[in-house]
């Protein structure tokens, strides 16, 4: 074996390896780096050597989490695949001798099926947006047209996500030169996802044509979400933040998120006839398996096969 390096400088070997040569997220190296880091403080505290473990204090490590801790099984299966993914990459660089994750008992990662707008509730949404009764005549020494274009703002952002599927990352880094334009027709969005993976996705025509409209006269280098003229998009919280207010203003009886309406997409995509690999390629998903939860249908389709019966 290579000089033996200590855990923390490995971590961060690791988190170079992900970022610059996989192209991970940031978002996604937080993740791992999070992860690895209470693999890393249990180690120290058991007293164990990260170089010389094995099945079984890696299974340690899982008992630990879920009956101490009482960490989420989804969690702890992230978790064991974050170690498993460090491991094979240390073993590949000769930095141990063994994966001490392959043969440990893990959790399996539960099945849950995805929450969706249904259609009425996405009415709703676009409604409570689009009302302006309840906008303030001046908030913060902000004048109601200011707080009208940020209140349009996000309809555009929620309506993209809808129409498109993309991750809220996605779409806030979306610049106007990303829009197909014809015509004042959107027509298509070019997004770099996860790993740097480039696609285009096409957008229906009746809301290509009112976000189409809305661009006009942007200059092409613009994020399409700005907050002010060449400035930069809203944070991706701060979107979470201003969905909910509008979720509570709609009386959606539902959490509602950003990826929420990710999934919303996949609904109404799977309900129009696509096959799995068509949702795949649209919102960008590596592998068929994480596309697999949508393989649910609505209520309403469901009913109408058991009523042929």
């Amino acid at each position: 074996m290579a000089d033996e390096k200590d855990f923390w400088t490995s971590r961060k070997d690791f988190m170079a390896h992900l970022r610059y040569t996989k192209g991970y997220a940031q978002g996604t190296c937080y993740g791992y780096h999070s992860d690895l880091g209470i693999w890393g403080r249990w180690l120290e505290e058991a007293k164990h050597d990260w170089r010389r473990c094995s099945h079984v204090e890696v299974e340690q490590f899982v008992a630990w989490q879920m009956r101490e801790r009482k960490v989420k099984p989804h969690i702890v299966a992230r978790r064991s695949s974050c170690l498993a993914s460090f491991y094979k990459w240390a073993m590949k660089n000769n930095l141990v001798e063994s994966d001490p994750v392959y043969l440990a008992d893990k959790p399996k990662r539960p099945i849950r099926i995805p929450v969706w707008l249904e259609k009425d509730e996405q009415a709703k949404l676009t409604e409570a947006a689009r009302n302006i009764d309840d906008l303030p005549e001046n908030i913060f020494g902000k004048k109601r047209e200011h707080v009208l274009e940020v209140r349009r703002r996000y309809d555009f952002l929620f309506g993209l996500i809808q129409n498109s599927g993309l991750r809220i990352s996605e779409a806030l880094a979306v610049k106007v030169r990303d829009i197909r334009l014809d015509n004042n027709l959107a027509r298509s969005v070019r997004v770099v996802g996860k790993g740097d993976k480039e696609r285009l996705v096409p957008l229906p025509e009746a809301f290509g044509q009112v976000f189409g409209t809305w661009l006009q006269g942007r200059a092409g280098e613009e994020f399409v979400f700005a907050k002010e003229p060449g400035g930069k998009p809203p944070g991706a919280p701060a979107a979470r933040a201003y969905l909910r207010r509008l979720v509570e203003k709609a009386e959606i009886d539902k959490t509602v998120t950003p990826h929420k309406l990710r999934h919303t997409y996949a609904t109404r995509l799977l309900e129009a006839g696509a096959e799995l690999v068509d949702i795949q390629a649209l919102l960008g998903h590596v592998n068929l398996a994480t596309t697999q939860i949508y393989t649910h249908v609505s209520e309403d389709r469901m009913a109408n096969i058991v009523s042929k019966l």
